[in-house]
């Protein structure tokens, strides 16, 4: 009787190490989420789900807010209230109805958001699958993340995986945009002129060209102008402060902001983001036949 009292006492001390060192190994792993393309093709999606139901939601840095539909918020009982408020890039001002603490799914990731009610599917053609709203980087206030997108995934980072993963990046000069009572956050990228800093956002779902306004293409030295006034796109060379010079295709847009990075130039590096401290670094990807020495 004896015997078996001290072996049933090694076993569960065993167990307890087992489990001790399984939450351990949890906590300094990070969080892959993958970044899909079915439901939207170019533009990433994030599989997300609230209570027994998963939808696609668009993953969009520029949004500033994480939203969710009308129906959604039905589904799950909740009455939209107050108001939130922010500006697009335009200018243009957005009101949204809230539900708050709204308890979300993101692969392994749980987590509750205060979330904007917007119907999304305004901006989609009848036969697209249905779009729950869209995933910012208020979604994940106060983590570190890391975003690939042309490797289609997003990282969760972990401290021990932080400090690894930026060994061999460079570190940008960036700041934190809040709109919205501090509900809405955005983040910018400095860039250099010959007439100082311009701050370009960070903006995933910008799938036009790099954009800037006209007093950036004044502080930058360029223009767009096309014969009998109009507009045209044209390559820019830009120095992102941290990363170097880069050279995309721009255009103009007249906007509130200064310029905005777009999903084309984002898809050639690979970003970490701070969100609770504002700060980032990137490095570019290997160009298509080149290798990472890394690997």
């Amino acid at each position: 009787m004896k015997n078996q009292l001290i072996n049933r006492f090694k076993l569960g001390c065993f167990l307890m190490l087992i489990v001790g060192n399984l939450s351990l190994s949890a906590q300094t792993l990070p969080t892959e989420i993958k970044l899909e393309h079915d439901a939207l093709g170019k533009a990433p999606t994030i599989n997300v789900q609230i209570g027994k139901k998963i939808y696609p939601f668009l993953f969009d840095t520029g949004g500033g807010i994480t939203t969710i539909s009308p129906a959604i918020a039905k589904e799950i009982g909740c009455e939209p209230f107050g108001q939130i408020t922010g500006f697009n890039a335009g200018g243009t001002r957005l009101d949204f109805k809230r539900c708050d603490n709204v308890e979300m799914k993101l692969g392994n990731f749980q987590t509750r958001v205060n979330t904007g009610i917007f119907e999304i599917m305004h901006f989609f053609s009848p036969e697209t699958k249905e779009i729950g709203g869209t995933i910012s980087l208020q979604t994940f206030e106060n983590k570190i993340i890391t975003i690939d997108l042309s490797g289609n995934l997003l990282t969760l980072e972990t401290e021990k995986s932080f400090a690894e993963r930026i060994k061999d990046m460079k570190p940008l000069e960036s700041r934190i945009g809040s709109q919205g009572g501090g509900g809405i956050i955005d983040i910018f990228v400095a860039a250099n002129t010959p007439k100082g800093k311009i701050w370009m956002e960070f903006d995933t779902g910008n799938f036009s060209a790099l954009q800037f306004s006209p007093h950036a293409q004044e502080m930058l030295g360029i223009n767009f102008d096309a014969p009998n006034r109009a507009k045209m796109s044209k390559s820019v060379k830009l120095d992102l402060i941290g990363l170097g010079e880069i050279e995309m295709p721009g255009r103009e847009r007249v906007m509130i902001y200064d310029g905005m990075l777009n999903y084309e130039t984002i898809s050639k590096m690979i970003v970490t983001i701070d969100i609770k401290n504002g700060k980032m670094w990137a490095k570019m990807k290997p160009s298509s036949g080149e290798t990472d020495p890394k690997k």
